[in-house]
């Protein structure tokens, strides 16, 4: 078996992204279908890099389409933090309500996807370079740069959730709960959302997409006693666990090798989530009955 321990660590940061973006968006918003996939972060970050690949056959840039989309989104990201930390409202929801936001982001993705398809098209008909493999994450280009960069900016964020950790606790028993223990609850919300977009266009940058995994790996690990009465242990711990396992998923794929193919771990792991969440559905249905 070989081990390409820079990749593993890439992957290890995905994981850890992931799992920990998916349980911000859920447990600020007390609502088990709020991920960024279903929030339409997704779609922000597979814009910077149709923009990026645009800028790149445009304009000859030489950073390389991952720091190309990474600066982007930074500079996109940063307006977004400006712009919502700044906005005073009663609430953060104070136009649309969570189901609408969600449908809203869904269709943002959807629209996002069908962009990238039709300019997919273009670049190939044109014989340009497009990339096509960032649809599916994977890590075959795992380099030192995005370890870098996700492993301090994670390891920061990480941090600052350990601080904090208590008030998802409050944050799950109800906005006046938190209110009343002292939880600035409209500035928490705000900070947590910006941090899980902020992770998520940051491996979308280095390693494509990795559909719905920030909304399953939450779900899995609550289906364990340990992370389902206390929400501070998921998003202390939670991450790690996630890592783990997205580090091994690509350790299978690197190993296997179809017909001179390796297989996008995003493609396997997704798969597998899917999977998952349909057993653990199934599961509690049967509980409840």
């Amino acid at each position: 078996m070989e081990i390409d321990l820079i990749r593993i660590l890439c992957a290890f940061f995905c994981g850890f992204g992931l799992t920990l973006s998916g349980s911000l968006c859920q447990l600020t918003t007390n609502n088990s279908l709020a991920s960024p996939s279903t929030l339409g972060m997704d779609g922000i970050g597979v814009g910077c890099l149709i923009l990026a690949q645009t800028f790149i056959t445009s304009f000859g840039f030489s950073w390389g389409i991952e720091l190309t989309s990474l600066g982007l989104f930074f500079f996109l990201f940063t307006i977004m933090a400006f712009f919502l930390l700044k906005m005073r409202s009663k609430r953060l929801w104070q136009f649309l309500n969570l189901k609408q936001i969600i449908l809203l982001g869904l269709a943002f993705n959807l629209m996002m996807g069908a962009i990238f398809s039709v300019l997919q098209f273009m670049f190939m008909a044109l014989n340009y370079d497009f990339p096509t493999s960032l649809w599916f994450g994977h890590f075959k280009h795992a380099g030192s740069t995005g370890l870098i960069v996700l492993g301090l900016s994670f390891s920061f964020i990480w941090i600052y959730c350990f601080r904090h950790s208590e008030k998802f606790n409050f944050i799950n028993l109800g906005v006046h709960m938190a209110q009343g223990m002292g939880v600035n609850v409209e500035r928490f919300q705000k900070i947590n959302l910006l941090l899980a977009l902020f992770i998520t266009g940051a491996i979308i940058s280095f390693f494509g997409v990795f559909s719905f995994l920030g909304l399953v790996l939450p779900h899995i690990l609550r289906s364990f006693g340990i992370f389902k009465i206390n929400m501070r242990n998921e998003i202390l711990w939670g991450p790690w666990i996630g890592g783990a396992v997205i580090a091994v998923v690509d350790l299978g794929c690197y190993n296997f090798i179809f017909y001179g193919a390796e297989l996008p771990v995003g493609m396997i792991s997704s798969v597998i989530g899917a999977l998952s969440l349909i057993l653990l559905s199934f599961k509690m249905n049967i509980v409840r009955g």
